[in-house]
């Protein structure tokens, strides 16, 4: 009895150490964090249109659907179940769903849906589901007005508008090559574009983007799909190059004519941000010249397409980045918020319709990261704020009349926030280093929470390397944020390998106090197999202020890899450390930190892995590349200092470059270009090549890269 006892117990606990020192395996750590160790979170949550009730997709009492909920109370109510939506589909002669589908409210009652090219609308009390719309089955960019539910959509790189089944109409009539509208990649996606159209707010206009990139240098893509292969041409403005013109048109439906604002020139300048005034009688939009220092904001008359007056002006010796345009507050047709960094901080300021400026809005001594919402009353607005380290996000209540400032949320980490219409309420996601998830509801004013989710830890049974934080001061003082991932079992007395994780570059921060999941759990599986994994924000990195971002200006590659040599110094003084096996990985802008460090430092590093690697900025776009080098005709020593190709004679180690054949953003010609002067100068290198990936690769293609890697890492340190 007591032997049969001892040996279950025996058992129990082989079994408990076994599930503790689990490893992870390659496709664990990054295809992963999509399957089985995805982290728990409430599917669809969202508030229930205008009220203080919130609503998600989950199961109930047996049945799946949609469920809702007050913000104070637990009591659960299931408004509408997949096999009812479903139910009423079938009734209509429609396909049914396999799951429920992504909602926007419309009212407190009633919601519209997709279902492949046909909006639906369905009103709860009723059971009432009504086809609104239907698209055109190769319609791209679809932009629905979400009052009306016309949809705008690109075809053949002309804009159509759909007002109803069966009554589609064409506005644009362009067939010529290198012309396209309402194109969704305008100035290759910078400056915070994510969109080529612009419903005005009662539905009447539709102002658009149209695009002429026939003036741009074309570049050659392989398809190597077909016998033989066949080059497909982009449209790539290389750095000093000539760039594309732009154009903002505005389509009035009620008279279907359409009225080009009157931009004027030159005819290169940047149009990042169209914003309409709620009484649709203007349109704003912001001017950024080519050399990006100089930004105007100009009100634009609808009926006639002509400037009224520009508002304000702003400059920089080094540049203006806009990612927003004004943004109205709510019940105050006259006033908007505007985001400006003329500070040395991002900060809300509180303009009138005339250009005045009426007061600055925050005060503080880091960034404003995003502006969240209003209350009701417009009295107040609720942003979220990076620490003063960069390494946290934080949400905070704003009085707009005074400036006096409320935080809202408390614990360390990363906070992502969504208020209710009222401002009552916020849905908080929250996650650290620690904390996979948690989803709390949260009352505004007191502070009383209520907690939806705190997601348990999927990698609970693995044996991970310990996370430890650093500061770091470069030699002018300033700390820079680090972070170091030891090998699991770590044992002080030992000597290990160290492998260098970075980035580097504008908009690059790798370093907060969030949870590590998706493809950078491969960090983890280094460590498991005996390797320190290290990573540095340098100088140029984001959320710390605009004197840390703009210190690289006209010299990329420089401050940077000072700073991140830092971070060296301080793994060579590490007894653990052992300093004859370095090795540095990066991608993209990474690519390019990587072989800078190499060939910058020669002697430092074993072996090093560039993906995507920018080589020399003469090779890269114009929109990104000359806002941080300016032109390489005004930045001639810029440029050469930057450039990969003056420093190949001093590569030392083993490295490793790999490229997507068909990238469209680091186009190929980088690293060919580096393998050939490494070639003529009897350099050694390795390099792999994915036939029809882009920049980035997805799926299996990116299991067999990090397996490429981490070979290669295990071959040479």
């Amino acid at each position: 009895m007591h032997l049969t006892k001892f040996f279950l117990i025996l058992i129990f606990s082989f079994t408990m150490l076994t599930a503790q020192d689990k490893l992870l395996t390659m496709e664990d750590a990054i295809l992963g964090s999509r399957t089985h160790l995805k982290i728990e979170t409430v599917s669809a949550l969202q508030w229930l249109g205008e009220t203080d009730n919130f609503c998600y997709v989950d199961s109930l009492d047996g049945s799946y659907g949609l469920i809702s909920s007050e913000a104070e109370s637990p009591k659960k109510e299931m408004l509408l179940s997949l096999d009812s939506l479903n139910h009423v589909l079938k009734s209509q002669g429609n396909s049914e769903l396999n799951r429920f589908p992504s909602i926007k409210w419309m009212g407190n009652g009633t919601f519209r849906f997709s279902k492949k090219n046909t909006i639906y609308t369905y009103r709860i009390s009723t059971a009432r589901l009504s086809m609104i719309n239907q698209i055109d089955e190769k319609a791209q960019n679809q932009d629905i007005h979400k009052k009306t539910l016309r949809t705008a959509f690109v075809k053949d790189n002309n804009l159509f508008i759909a007002y109803k089944k069966n009554q589609t109409v064409q506005i644009t009539h362009d067939s010529e090559p290198g012309i396209s509208n309402g194109n969704n990649t305008v100035h290759r996606n910078e400056f915070g574009i994510y969109k080529g159209t612009f419903w005005s707010p009662e539905g009447n206009y539709l102002a658009y983007y149209h695009l002429d990139r026939r003036m741009v240098s074309e570049f050659p893509l392989v398809d190597l799909n077909t016998r033989p292969a066949k080059v497909r041409k982009i449209r790539y403005p290389m750095t000093g190059m000539t760039s594309e013109q732009v154009q903002i048109a505005v389509y009035d439906l009620n008279t279907s004519s359409t009225v080009y604002l009157q931009t004027g020139q030159p005819a290169d300048q940047y149009l990042p941000h169209v914003t309409w005034s709620p009484d649709e009688k203007y349109i704003y939009v912001v001017h950024l010249n080519r050399d990006q220092n100089h930004l105007r904001l100009v009100q634009y008359d609808v009926a006639s397409g002509l400037p009224v007056k520009t508002l304000f002006e702003e400059k920089n010796p080094h540049w203006v980045e806009p990612e927003h345009g004004p943004i109205f507050i709510p019940g105050q047709a006259d006033r908007f918020l505007w985001f400006s960094k003329r500070d040395g901080f991002n900060q809300l300021f509180l303009y009138n319709t005339n250009g005045k400026l009426i007061r600055k809005v925050t005060k503080t001594n880091w960034d404003v990261t995003a502006l969240l919402s209003f209350d009701k009353n417009g009295k107040y607005a609720f942003i979220s704020g990076a620490s003063i380290d960069g390494m946290e996000r934080h949400i905070y209540r704003v009085k707009l009349r005074s400036g006096k400032m409320e935080k809202l949320t408390t614990a360390p980490g990363i906070h992502r926030a969504v208020f209710s219409k009222s401002g009552t309420y916020f849905i908080d996601r929250y996650s650290s280093h620690t904390i996979p998830r948690r989803i709390d509801i949260i009352k505004t004013g007191s502070g009383k929470t209520r907690t939806l989710l705190k997601a348990a830890n999927p990698l609970a049974k693995y044996d991970l390397g310990e996370i430890r934080f650093l500061k770091l001061k470069n030699k002018n003082g300033t700390k820079l944020n680090a972070r170091i991932i030891l090998p699991i079992h770590f044992d002080a007395s030992k000597k290990y390998p160290v492998v260098v994780y970075l980035y580097g570059g504008p908009h690059g921060q790798m370093i907060s106090d969030s949870w590590i999941s998706g493809w950078r759990l491969w960090f983890q599986y280094m460590a498991e197999h005996g390797y320190i994994v290290f990573t540095l924000d340098n100088r140029g990195t984001n959320n710390r202020g605009l004197a840390f971002e703009q210190a690289v200006h006209r010299q990329l590659g420089t401050l940077e890899v000072e700073d991140q040599m830092v971070g060296i110094d301080y793994l060579k003084s590490l007894s653990y450390v052992d300093t004859t096996r370095i090795g540095i990985h990066g991608w993209s802008y990474g690519g390019f930190m990587t072989i800078s460090m190499m060939t910058r430092n020669p002697g430092v590093f074993k072996a090093g892995v560039a993906g995507g690697p920018v080589i020399d900025w003469r090779y890269y776009e114009v929109m990104y590349g000359e806002r941080y080098m300016d032109t390489p005709q005004s930045n001639y020593k810029g440029y050469e200092t930057a450039g990969l190709f003056n420093y190949v004679d001093n590569l030392d180690g083993s490295l490793l470059i790999i490229h997507g054949a068909v990238d469209p953003t680091v186009v190929w010609q980088n690293s060919l270009l580096y393998l050939r002067k490494a070639i003529d100068a009897g350099k050694q290198l390795d390099y792999f090549v994915y036939p029809g990936d882009e920049h980035n690769m997805r799926g299996k293609d990116r299991l067999h890269l990090y397996q490429k890697i981490t070979d290669y890492f295990k071959l040479h340190l």
